[in-house]
Formats: structure tokens, C-alpha cells, sequence
């Protein structure tokens, strides 16, 4: 995947890329203008909020929209899709307290709306039908992982805009990695009970004390099954934790959020 320093450093896909004249999408980092290093997009006291608003201000008009555009959610590490109309364009754009409150992703047939997955360890995944033109955008934790977040929004694309699971094309975005994202009891269980074994998504390392959950082949599984096609699913590969010079991780002690956002053009 592309990274891209003008003015601030973000990441781009190569599969969301080659539609680049019907959508816009981009992940953020925490480097901004002027070298920033605290480039966050979140309202959680890591920064005043006015210079929160000020990055988001930034971001909307580096590509070409305005902030009012911008869908942002608490985002709360459950498993339901909320479907986004006009209606809801704008909210948590400007202040914690309007964000949509009960979902972890978000789908979207409109254009100008850009639906806004805030991370910093878990996983953004952005969706995009091109052949029904529509979008999604989706926070994947853990939690949200082993309740396959990924397949909800692959079923309410189908239910809501006709999508066939061969024609999107899937982003999985930097997280937590194979190499670093160590679990405990809890999460081993979970994922033995949700995932079959053979999937080999607990990698133990010798110079680790607990195994390491692989949130992105868990996440790619989960979109396979539901019938994405593998060459249509595109990695990131990037560990927050390893990399933590240039994404915000909660693993390392940080506040800030990074994000993965998607829009459709206007016409």
C-alpha cells in the first residue's frame, strides 16, 4: 500500500486506488503538518478539542471535503452496522456528544458522506461495491472480530444496495499485528469457540509468554466466508505496536485515534 507524505503522512490502498474518480479513502497517521506527532482525529482529552477539530478540518479539506462530511461514531466494540442517510451526515463531526452511539460500522449508498473507523490497535476495514456503488467502513477489535463485525456489513450491503459478495473489494487497515497483539484467557477461548482451529489464528512465540491473536487473517476468513473473494481483500500490513512512531497505539500508551475513512464522490 502507498504512504503518502504531502503536508501530513496518511496510507492509501492499491484495490480502493483504481477508483479513486468514484470514491475517496485514506487512513491518517499521527504525523501531521509541520512534522505533528500527535495527530489525532479523536475527541478523548488527548488534545483540546479545538485542535481535534482543527486535524479533522484538515483531513476533509487535504481531500477535498468538508468537515460537516465526516460520520464519526463512539464506536462502542460491538458487531452492528448502521445504515448512514443524509439524515446523518455530520454527526460527531464537530462534538463527542452527537456521534452515533450504538454501531461499529457503518454503510452508505449516498455520496459525500465519509463514514470514519477511529482506531489505535483495533482494525478499520473499509468496503467498497463498485458495481452498486456503495460503501462501508467498519471497527474491528477484538470483540467486534470474534462477533464478525466483517460479515454483518457484508450482509447489510446485500440486503440494503443489491452487493454481491464477489464484487467488493475489501481494506484492511493497520492494527495490532500477528507479531505483537499478545491475549489472554478470555479472547483464547473465544477465538477456539468462534474460529476452527485449523485456522491457526493463535501464534505462539517463543519469547512470549501468551499466544498472539492475528486480527487480519481472522478478519479476512470471516469476509471469505461470507463470500469476498481472497484477491479482493488487501492488507495493510502494518502493526500499530511495531510501528507505533506512526500510528497511535493503545498498547503503547496512547490516547490519540488514527482512522480509516471512506467516501463516495458527489457527481
Amino acid at each position: 500500500m502507498p504512504v503518502v507524505y504531502n503536508d501530513i503522512l496518511y496510507l492509501k490502498f492499491d484495490n480502493l486506488s483504481q477508483h479513486q474518480s468514484a470514491i475517496t479513502h485514506f487512513v491518517s497517521t499521527r504525523i501531521g503538518f509541520d512534522d505533528d506527532e500527535n495527530f489525532t482525529i479523536g475527541l478523548n482529552g488527548l488534545l483540546p478539542d479545538a485542535e481535534v477539530l482543527k486535524n479533522r478540518e484538515r483531513l476533509a479539506s487535504k481531500f477535498g471535503f468538508k468537515p460537516d462530511d465526516f460520520v464519526f461514531a463512539e464506536q462502542v466494540h460491538g458487531n452492528r452496522v448502521e445504515v448512514i442517510t443524509p439524515s446523518l451526515r455530520g454527526k460527531g463531526a464537530f462534538n463527542k456528544s452527537d456521534a452515533l452511539q450504538h454501531s461499529d460500522a457503518w454503510i452508505t449508498n449516498h455520496p459525500n458522506i465519509c463514514l470514519v473507523a477511529q482506531a489505535a490497535d483495533c482494525v478499520p476495514i473499509l468496503f467498497y461495491d463498485p458495481v452498486n456503488r456503495a460503501i462501508g467502513a467498519a471497527h474491528a477489535g477484538w470483540k467486534g472480530t470474534v462477533k464478525r463485525i466483517a460479515e454483518n456489513v457484508v450482509k447489510a450491503m446485500s440486503s440494503e444496495y443489491g452487493t454481491k459478495p464477489a464484487d467488493l473489494l475489501v481494506a484492511i487497515g493497520p492494527s495490532a499485528g500477528p507479531c505483537c497483539y499478545e491475549v489472554g484467557h478470555e479472547v483464547i477461548s473465544l477465538v477456539n469457540r468462534e474460529f476452527p482451529k485449523e485456522y491457526k489464528l493463535l501464534i505462539s512465540y517463543p519469547n512470549r509468554e501468551k499466544p498472539v491473536f492475528d486480527l487480519w487473517r481472522a478478519n479476512a476468513y470471516v469476509l471469505m466466508e461470507a463470500g469476498v473473494s481472497n484477491q479482493n481483500i488487501e492488507f495493510a500490513g502494518l502493526c500499530t505496536i511495531c510501528n507505533n512512531h506512526m500510528l497511535f497505539s493503545a498498547r503503547c500508551g496512547d490516547r490519540g485515534r488514527f482512522g480509516g475513512a471512506i467516501m463516495i464522490n458527489g457527481v
